[in-house]
Formats: C-alpha cells, sequence, structure tokens
C-alpha cells in the first residue's frame, strides 16, 4: 500500500468546483448567483449592523475555488474603508482577526478598502455542507461584529507625505 504522502499516491476526489458550491447552496435553498465568466458566487445578505460602502445593510459575499479547486475563499470586498488614517484601521482589524478564527483582513489597494476573507483548503478532500455554510457564516458575522469594533477606532485627518 502506497504511503499517502509518496509520489504514488494517487488523488483521492475531484477538487471543489463551483458548481459543486451551488449545489450545495441549493440545498440548503440560499439563492445566489454563479457567474461562470468571473468564476465565482455572489451571495446576498441582510444585516443588522454591518453597512457596505453604499450605506446598506447588505453584505455580499463572494465565493471562489482558487488553486484548481484545492481552496475555498469567501470574500466581502470593501468590507471597510481604510479611511485617513490605514494603519489604524488596519491594526484594529488585526486585532479584531485574532479573536474571529478563521476570519482575515486584506488590503485592497486597488479598492482603496479592507476585504474580509476566509480560506478553508481543501486539497484532495470532499468540500461538505457544513464547511461551506460555516466558511459564509463566519465572515458574514465577522462583518457585523467587526462593524461595531471598528467604530470605536479614532479618525484622524489626513495626512500629509512627509510629515511626522
Amino acid at each position: 500500500m502506497a504511503s499517502p504522502f509518496s509520489e504514488d499516491a494517487k488523488e483521492c476526489a475531484m477538487p471543489t468546483t463551483l458548481t459543486a458550491c451551488a449545489t450545495l447552496l441549493n440545498q440548503d435553498g440560499i439563492r445566489h448567483h454563479l457567474d461562470a465568466r468571473d468564476a465565482a458566487i455572489r451571495l446576498v445578505f441582510v444585516t443588522r449592523h454591518y453597512e457596505n460602502p453604499r450605506s446598506e445593510k447588505l453584505a455580499i459575499v463572494r465565493l471562489e475555488t482558487p488553486d484548481g479547486g484545492r481552496r475555498l475563499r469567501a470574500t466581502i470586498a470593501r468590507a471597510f474603508a481604510a479611511d485617513a488614517d490605514p494603519a489604524a484601521v488596519c491594526l484594529a482589524c488585526c486585532r479584531l482577526a485574532a479573536d474571529t478564527p478563521l476570519v482575515g483582513v486584506e488590503f485592497d489597494e486597488c479598492g482603496e478598502g479592507l476585504r474580509l476573507v476566509v480560506e478553508s483548503v481543501i486539497e484532495d478532500g470532499r468540500l461538505t455542507k457544513g464547511q461551506l455554510l460555516a466558511a459564509i457564516d463566519r465572515l458574514v458575522e465577522a462583518a457585523e461584529a467587526w462593524h461595531v469594533g471598528l467604530r470605536a477606532v479614532p479618525r484622524h485627518g489626513r495626512r500629509k507625505r512627509g510629515a511626522a
């Protein structure tokens, strides 16, 4: 019998696809939009506290299966503004991330904001409905909690370049 770590080991399962994710969402009755051209699934959730950049109480979640379906990536783009003091906002987000398992934050230079991220490694396993729904739930709940937590971050005026 070959070791699972040897070069002789065979793949155990197919990588995860967006179609497989859509099937799992359908099984739970969750409305979504599969955009094959953009290689993503979008879901919209009404929130209690979180407000998107348009001041709507909506979280727009994007699901992707990068690395040939070996990972699941759930994101909320431009989840929070970097404001005039991006360092203070990023520090606050890092502190919030330390208290929120599996949820991280990325700075999006193009979108000039902060993106919330949940990533799960699937590799040669099968993504389950529970894993998919947990990733989505953690992301939306983090948006809710972080929105409240980031209100305490002091807002500063825009700094001039070269100013100390």
